[in-house]
């Protein structure tokens, strides 16, 4: 299995770099790209991290199984006012593939129009403006579409995408490794 997490200067630390480090130790491989022309992309926090890759060289989605927005508020912001993102978006959903979005991300996917027959959750306020059936859980799962409520909920939200992808049991496997204690 192979994800795409897309990488806004302004992401939210704990939602993006939680996420891949709980997706790796499931054995999937995480390509974090960059919506800038610079490898180097600044978190909400003021952490700069190195992106594997810039999103515009990324011509080929074929490998990717799924795609992953972390939120934060100026990086949501700067996700959504991208056409490059919105492009990408849309060739993972038409190919109906995963896409799964965290704290106020999945207003993303509300304002293009996937939610609407989807149920959903995000962070509270972010789920005005479009139609959709907004639960308020902490992860939710619809269709081709993972949903996460916040940061808080980054660690589930990593492990609904491991059982969704591989299988419960490989998501139980990493959640007890997660707690220091030895699968039985």
């Amino acid at each position: 299995m192979r994800g795409l997490l897309l990488l806004a200067d302004g992401f939210e630390d704990t939602e993006a770099l939680t996420t891949r480090d709980v997706l790796i130790r499931a054995g999937i491989e995480i390509t974090t790209a960059s919506i800038t022309d610079r490898l180097e992309v600044e978190s909400s926090f003021g952490v700069h991290v190195l992106a594997d890759a810039l999103l515009k060289l990324i011509f080929d989605t074929t490998p990717y199984d799924f795609l992953v927005l972390p939120g934060g508020g100026r990086g949501t912001r700067n996700l959504a006012e991208s056409n490059l993102v919105a492009f990408y978006i849309d060739r993972f959903v038409k190919a109906n593939k995963l896409v799964c979005a965290i704290c106020a991300a999945p207003s993303i996917l509300g304002k293009l129009g996937y939610l609407k027959n989807e149920k959903y959750t995000c962070f509270a306020g972010c789920n005005e403006g479009f139609a959709g059936d907004f639960t308020g859980n902490e992860v939710e799962v619809s269709g081709n579409f993972i949903t996460a409520r916040s940061m808080k909920y980054s660690i589930p939200f990593a492990l609904t995408i491991i059982e969704r992808l591989l299988e419960k049991e490989a998501a139980q496997k990493v959640d007890i490794g997660l707690m220091g204690k030895t699968p039985k």
